[in-house]
């Protein structure tokens, strides 16, 4: 696969997976710039294969941890880091899902939470979370949410914690 940052990367199926991410100054050799919307799998971490060259859902990286759920991979919001070709960020709140890598499923193009980048996701007691995070308008974020279909998404009220990304 490409060079790229800020991919995520997820353990599925006895493989692991590498979704999305981009080239960005300084990690990556920016004057390729690029940004990934597609999808790699391996069974040893040294031999890969391209699963879908072009994913329906937008390039995109900048997720922290990852989410198995239901026996399907799913990605929760992220975005592009801005560059000097392409000074703006992207940052997303829809909620894809696939079994395979090929089939995405597209659960909501607008999540009830704000769209975000560098935040956390998680699996736990049969849901999905969503937490902290840096959203465009609000600047770091401290909320938490969690849904158990990727539809309805509820929000935790009052958490404790400042806020913050990349935790």
């Amino acid at each position: 696969w490409g060079p790229r940052a800020l991919h995520h990367t997820v353990a599925f199926d006895g493989r692991l997976w590498i979704v999305g991410g981009q080239t960005m100054p300084g990690f990556v050799d920016g004057s390729l710039e690029a940004f990934y919307n597609d999808v790699w799998n391996s069974h040893d971490g040294a031999t890969w294969t391209q699963i879908a060259e072009s994913a329906p859902w937008s390039p995109r990286g900048m997720i922290g941890g990852s989410a198995v759920f239901q026996d399907r991979i799913w990605l929760l919001g992220g975005g592009t880091y801005d560059t000097p070709a392409t000074p703006t960020r992207e940052n997303r709140n829809e909620v894809w899902s696939t079994a395979d890598g090929v089939i995405w499923e597209s659960h909501t193009l607008s999540a009830r939470w704000p769209a975000r980048q560098y935040h956390d996701v998680a699996v736990f007691d049969g849901k999905m979370w969503v937490m902290e995070g840096v959203g465009r308008r609000q600047g770091n974020l401290r909320d938490v949410w969690y849904s158990s279909d990727g539809v309805e998404w509820r929000e935790v009220p009052d958490t404790p914690w400042s806020e913050r990304h990349a935790a």
